[in-house]
């Protein structure tokens, strides 16, 4: 499998039959970099057919309901009841951060528990303002709901001295260690998102090579470990000639860089077949530039996160698979490791939200159109009221 990485920064739609490079350590734009390496695959234990045969396997288990037992073990969070939690979220006005902080604010009420967002704007002045009032308000634990926590360690400091336990949520993936420092976190199943979106990709082509356009958000903490567990799936599984190309957009530039970097990937290379986002806000703007550099080239979009306006592309083909989540699973799976650091028992194992595929065969199960809400059945917040002495 050949590998290119093209690093992007301040992209104009001028430029967009060419690749702009820039240097990770400064702001200056330099002269179209591109990064071209090839690496082997590794050896694969049975034939090509069987290994695509086994991707499809993977990709079509993933779309049942996920089981809503094996919670972790029950716990008494009755005492906890009137306690106040702060949580900050990296940006309180991202449409995730709104639904996801409405879904732990519901959950943790229903818990007895208070629950206080802090107006967040993104800024890291912002996220230590944001200590500062729970630590002022006497909170009984601050969610980090997006801010890293190695950017933080003054303020954490701060917390412990008055006793404040703080959780990250939804920050690393479950095959991370939780940090030394911070007992408590509630993971994500990022890798295991990545590397289904890339059996789907390799059994929706049916023996044929995947050359790969693979979107990442290197800012973002969980991008590298999904860029390397897409990769390492399409070196083992995929057919033999299948590529990918690597670009990178961070978050605030996705509206302005997305689209015409994947014009112009297109453009210098007619092979590419499939494109994968690793967080499907980016198809947004991915679809848009498939439809104008190649509407003839039947390319599909596998992605991560389950956005509605996303999952609403899937019908029309452009959008095939969304790995999705439920923020409102999330929301239990987060709460629920702020209730045992409240208490002090031992960490939840997972520890981490459930994820489904979705497509053409089941979308209709999100809803029309689709909502977060829907999608992963009825059981798991009763499940969850029973493993907290409330139900």
């Amino acid at each position: 499998m050949s590998t290119q990485r093209l690093v992007l920064a301040a992209f104009a739609a001028a430029a967009a039959l060419s690749l702009v490079g820039c240097s990770s350590d400064s702001d200056n734009t330099s002269a179209a970099s591109i990064d071209a390496s090839s690496a082997s695959a590794p050896s694969a234990e049975g034939s090509g057919s069987d290994r695509i045969a086994a991707a499809k396997a993977a990709c079509d288990a993933a779309k049942e309901l996920p089981s809503a037992t094996d919670l972790g073990t029950p716990i008494d969070v009755k005492p906890l009841a009137g306690k106040t939690v702060y949580s900050i979220p990296i940006d309180a006005e991202l449409e995730w951060s709104k639904v996801g902080e409405q879904a732990m604010q519901t959950v943790a009420e229903g818990a007895g528990l208070k629950f206080v967002t802090f107006p967040s704007d993104g800024s890291l002045a912002s996220v230590k303002l944001g200590f500062r009032q729970a630590i002022d308000a006497n909170a009984s634990a601050i969610v980090l709901n997006g801010p890293l926590p190695e950017t933080l360690s003054s303020q954490l400091d701060e917390a412990a001295a008055a006793g404040i336990p703080v959780i990250p949520v939804h920050i690393s993936d479950h095959s991370e260690p939780a940090l030394p420092n911070l007992p408590y976190e509630a993971f994500a199943p990022f890798q295991d998102s990545a590397e289904l979106m890339a059996y789907c990709a390799i059994a929706d082509l049916d023996g044929k090579p995947l050359n790969a356009l693979i979107i990442e958000a290197s800012e973002t903490g969980p991008s590298a470990g999904m860029v390397k567990a897409m990769q390492d799936i399409i070196a083992a599984t995929a057919p033999v000639g299948s590529t990918t190309t690597v670009i990178d957009s961070q978050v605030g530039d996705w509206s302005t860089e997305v689209q015409p970097a994947v014009e112009s990937a297109l453009l210098a290379d007619p092979g590419i077949n499939i494109v994968l986002p690793i967080f499907d806000s980016m198809a947004l703007f991915a679809a848009p530039g498939i439809q104008q550099a190649a509407p003839d080239r039947s390319i599909g979009i596998y992605s991560f996160n389950g956005t509605p306006a996303v999952m609403e592309l899937i019908p029309e083909g452009v959008v095939r698979v969304d790995v999705a989540e439920n923020p409102h699973w999330v929301a239990h799976v987060n709460i629920d490791a702020v209730l045992r650091a409240m208490l002090k028992a031992p960490p939840s194992i997972p520890g981490r939200n459930p994820i489904r595929v979705i497509d053409a065969s089941n979308v209709a199960e999100t809803g029309n159109p689709p909502q977060f809400d829907q999608g992963f059945g009825d059981e798991y917040p009763a499940a969850y009221q029973r493993l907290w002495g409330l139900g």
